[in-house]
């Protein structure tokens, strides 16, 4: 196990969500979320809680933890607030209708047509012949709660560029900690050549094929403008450079690992060392 993952006080861990351990006090803390901030009365009301010494007797258990007193009444702490984000993100429970739409885009080891899949906050783009698995990731149920299925999936791919975009800067989308990415062959999944990063500071994962890593590298991003294709508008998995039929490994010492993107006549080619740093960037015109 990672030593970032050890370094937590588990017995003060666990008392903290003890605290949590009442529907009374989640009730309080999804008032404050509401009003900010608020007095003592108007918490009550908030919160639906008729005894005032009841009330007390809650409200005492979050502060100076979840919740915070001030002059002008009670707020949440900056724990608190991710207590509620966390909340809202699960939607305990609620279940979200799934998904499963077909895309046009083909299974890497069997042809066959890939699906993408959503439920219970998993999204995957997966072959339902083969179960090859191409891509995995987490959409809160609180964002699919309001969206259609086109929606939850345009959304999805929106967070994807973003969080790809924070893993090429060294930032884990997960935690902002730091994060070191390196390219590895034959992973343990249906990508052949794949970019995988991991964040020292909170021990987080993080993987994808190296065309998806290169949605944030601005000459790529301005090739495939002028073409009229534009990153953030697209589903990433319809970007033909994203998987493997695009990549190359050009050399195993020192290792380089090529990206060939085509738009119209003109391609543009990507060429990474095994930290997935950019080492070399070739436009080619047509002649």
């Amino acid at each position: 196990m990672n030593e970032s993952t050890l370094a937590v006080d588990t017995e003060a861990a666990a008392d903290a969500f003890g605290v949590l351990a009442d529907d009374s006090r989640v009730d309080i803390l999804l008032a404050l979320w509401d009003e900010e901030q608020s007095s003592f009365e108007d918490l009550r009301r908030a919160a639906g809680i008729d005894d005032s010494g009841r009330f007390n007797y809650h409200l005492d258990k979050l502060l100076n933890r979840f919740v915070q007193k001030t002059d002008d009444g009670y707020r949440l702490t900056s724990l608190g607030a991710n207590v509620v984000d966390l909340l809202l993100d699960a939607r305990f429970g609620l279940s979200p209708p799934p998904i499963d739409e077909l895309t046009s885009v083909d299974c890497p080891d069997c042809g066959d047509r890939l699906h993408v899949y959503y439920e219970d906050g998993d999204m995957r783009l997966a072959c339902p012949s083969c179960g090859a698995v191409v891509h995995y990731g987490f959409f809160p149920p609180r964002g699919r709660a309001t969206r259609t299925a086109e929606e939850t999936i345009d959304a999805y791919s929106r967070q994807v560029w973003r969080d790809v975009t924070l893993a090429y800067r060294g930032v884990c989308p997960h935690c902002s900690g730091r994060m070191e990415t390196r390219i590895e062959v034959d992973p343990d999944w249906s990508i052949a050549v794949a970019a995988q990063g991991r964040c020292s500071d909170c021990g987080a994962p993080y993987s994808f094929p190296i065309g998806l890593h290169l949605l944030a590298e601005p000459a790529v991003v301005s090739f495939l403008a002028d073409h009229g294709t534009f990153v953030d508008d697209r589903r990433f998995w319809e970007l033909d450079f994203v998987y493997d039929d695009a990549v190359s490994v050009v050399s195993e010492s020192p290792p380089r690992y090529r990206v060939t993107i085509t738009a119209g006549a003109e391609r543009l080619e990507v060429t990474l060392d095994g930290q997935c740093e950019i080492v070399d960037i070739a436009r080619h015109l047509p002649h």
